[in-house]
């Protein structure tokens, strides 16, 4: 084999800024490196001894430093600190429609809102910004990226989700038309059949995919998420307000646990 540090800098060469890497990339470049040290066996002994197990995508910058340098040199992994915010108001929040997937702007108190939640954050050093892709999210991510300093990136996991028959009517429509179903959402319980709403265990499993890989990326730095109530809360089985700001501590590792929800203290009191 070559050199150790002419090695690193060559496998680093393939990857460029790229933070996570899916495995079977990193296992193409290494064994085209070295087909006799870095066999399949081998391999997978070292993603395991690495710490990144069965994961589908590994931090390559991590990651390749213990590998070159030796285990002495694998930073200590630490949590990354997720703000998530709930997005801006918007007029159907004002006549209380449920908005699920329609794509409503925020209205002036929504933009206001979301000034407020990017000079809160602003102390924070965030080190990147991901959004829904739906325009109420996308605009609230956008006042906070501007106070940040970093690009904005839209991230289809982080939809709202599909509220189904709920979507554009009113609790008391809802109650009227689906009982069943408005008992149900009232109750933070499993929606029925009949809602023809994505189910709970689909949308945490879509979000808490994209916090591990945010967080893989930017271990023990400090992000913000901005996604919407419904998201939240399958998550936490609780109501949050609009423009609120939770803060969860995510990994290392696919874990994650709430550090304070619900934060409405940058607002004003009219919230």
């Amino acid at each position: 084999m070559c050199e150790v540090a002419k090695c690193l800098e060559m496998v680093r060469s393939h990857f460029g800024p790229e933070g996570l890497v899916e495995r079977s990339k990193v296992s193409l470049v290494l064994k085209e490196l070295s087909p006799t040290h870095f066999t399949d066996e081998v391999l997978s002994d070292l993603f395991v001894a690495g710490g990144t197990g069965q994961d589908d995508k590994v931090n390559i910058h991590s990651f390749l430093d213990w590998i070159f340098n030796g285990p002495g040199s694998k930073p200590a992994a630490s949590p990354t600190e997720v703000f998530f915010c709930r997005r801006g108001e918007t007029d159907w929040n004002l006549v209380h429609k449920l908005q699920g997937l329609t794509d409503i702007p925020l209205n002036d108190s929504g933009r206001e809102q979301a000034e407020c939640i990017a000079s809160a954050l602003k102390p924070r050093g965030l080190s990147a910004v991901w959004a829904s892709p739906l325009l109420r999210a996308r605009e609230t991510a956008a006042a906070i990226v501007v106070t940040a300093g970093v690009e904005l990136k839209t991230d289809e996991r982080l939809r709202e989700r599909n509220l189904g028959v709920m979507e554009g009517r009113t609790g008391e429509e809802v109650a009227e038309a689906y009982p069943a179903v408005w008992t149900a959402w009232q109750a933070l319980e499993e929606l029925p059949d009949e809602s023809l709403a994505e189910p709970s265990e689909e949308v945490v499993s879509r979000v808490e995919a994209a916090m591990y890989d945010l967080a893989a990326a930017f271990p023990g730095q400090s992000v913000a998420i901005v996604a919407h109530g419904a998201v939240l809360r399958c998550l936490c089985r609780r109501t949050f307000g609009n423009a609120s700001i939770s803060t969860f501590s995510v990994g290392p590792g696919r874990s994650w646990k709430p550090v304070h929800l619900d934060d409405g203290s940058h607002l004003k009191a009219d919230r």
